[in-house]
């Protein structure tokens, strides 16, 4: 009977070596990390965070030597050294007048090493810390640099581990250039490519969002054709998600058209028109679509609707050949239904006809003729209700006044003639009252 487990006692020492030597690691790994800290000088400024400024032995009696000292370290190539001598000199000097190129010498070397998210923040602290100085407009032109490396796919690092390309932190330093200059040289380009990081996103009502505001802030910048023109591109591409949105593709025709009439002479200009034109067709596939939908849902007006969209989009497709056959097949149908075809021919029911009236009541009541099998037509809104004068019978009221009782008057206010009826004879019929001479002109009687 076999046993199960180590055969042999050397085997239990040869599977443990490394159970035992994992404590023995990490505790080697956290004294190297503990005495890096000890070596190092962290310093906490409030806006700033944490610092190493270690390297008080690279120094100089005067800023002017100590950035001499910097200078020459740096083109030695001892970057680190000299990234050590600038951080002195802003350190002991930080109100002199090397202070901003030292700023700025930090953030080219951190830049230099491929530390672009440090050197984005170095740079920041020379915009900040030191506005009047010759080095501002350099310091703006390097963020705008590094974020643009962060909008082509430039992945955030963590503890220098790169983790993947972000677009939020690209779009927070375009945000935070064009808060350092509104209306500096690369705010509206700044604004034009926080669009493009949002379409990354897929993000595309945000994407619009940002190009309108390149439109209402920068109107006269070069970026303002190319962000009306991808408005319209972010529209066709959201009417491209999951299922067709018609809404969007219809933004989207607008915005291109909007572009075509300002800037007529744009090297967008053809695209923009081929844009429409695919646009166009895939509207009128969209609205088949939906008519073919409707169809199968029962739904006989509306699927009349759509094929009649369809053929006024574009009635030379293939597509609105088929809608027109089905547009005859239907017609009948939606003939038939409460409110018919509609005045515009499409099923719309805008404006709904009357009801229909007899045309020869016997009893002269004015009601609708029941034997017609057709259904009751919808009522026209705000319509008045029918007058009982306009029947022949008099007024429900004995005592309302008559203002003539020949053949032909009406009923004080009424100016419709009243029907003639032809009685029977031998009819007995009430007393008529004295004739009253008719006025020589159709104005109405006075009341």
């Amino acid at each position: 009977m076999g046993r199960i487990g180590l055969t042999h006692p050397s085997d239990l020492v040869f599977s443990q070596p490394m159970l035992r030597l994992r404590p023995l690691l990490f505790g080697l790994f956290a004294l190297s990390f503990v005495t890096s800290l000890a070596q190092a000088e962290l310093v906490w400024r409030p806006g700033e965070g944490w610092s190493d400024e270690s390297g008080s032995d690279v120094s100089a009696s005067s800023s002017r030597d100590q950035l001499e000292l910097a200078h020459k370290l740096e083109a030695q190539g001892a970057r680190d050294a000299a990234l050590k001598a600038y951080k002195a000199l802003l350190r002991r000097w930080p109100l002199s007048f090397f202070a901003p190129e030292a700023q700025y010498r930090v953030g080219k070397i951190l830049e230099d090493e491929g530390d672009f998210y440090n050197s984005f923040q170095a740079f920041q602290k020379m915009v900040t810390k030191y506005p009047s100085s010759d080095y501002f407009e350099q310091a703006l032109n390097e963020q705008y640099r590094i974020a643009n490396l962060y909008l082509a796919g430039e992945p955030q690092r963590i503890w220098k581990i790169p983790v993947g390309p972000s677009m939020e932190r690209t779009i927070e330093m375009y945000q935070r250039v064009i808060k350092n200059a509104p209306y500096g040289t690369w705010a509206a380009q700044c604004q034009f490519n926080i669009g493009l990081a949002r379409e990354n996103q897929r993000k595309y009502t945000d994407a619009v969002d940002a190009y309108q505001t390149v439109l209402d802030n920068y109107p006269t910048s070069s970026v303002a054709a190319n962000a009306q023109y991808q408005i319209g591109y972010a529209w066709m591409k959201s009417c491209e998600l999951g299922d067709y949105d018609m809404g969007a593709a219809k933004k989207a025709v607008d915005a291109f058209q909007d572009y075509l009439v300002r800037y007529p002479d744009s090297d967008k200009a053809v695209q923009a028109q081929e844009n429409i034109q695919k646009l166009g067709s895939r509207q009128t596939q969209g609205a088949f679509d939906v008519a073919k939908f409707y169809e199968t849902q029962h739904e006989t007006r509306a699927a009349f609707i759509y094929y009649n969209e369809v053929v006024r989009e574009d009635p030379n497709s293939a597509q609105a050949q088929l809608a027109k056959k089905r547009i005859q097949e239907l017609r009948p149908i939606v003939e038939a239904l409460p409110g018919g075809i509609g005045p515009d021919g499409s099923g719309n029911l805008a404006v709904p006809p009357p009801q229909k009236v007899a045309s020869s009541d016997p009893q002269g009541s004015g009601a609708p003729d029941t034997s017609d099998s057709s259904p009751p037509s919808v009522p026209v809104p705000n319509s008045a209700p029918p007058d009982a004068s306009s029947s022949g019978a008099l007024p429900a009221d004995p005592n309302a006044p008559v203002t003539s009782s020949s053949p032909g008057a009406t009923a004080a206010g009424d100016t419709t003639p009243t029907p003639m009826t032809n009685a029977a004879p031998g009819t007995p019929t009430a007393p008529a009252a004295q004739p009253v001479a008719s006025p020589p002109d159709t104005t109405p009687l006075p009341k």
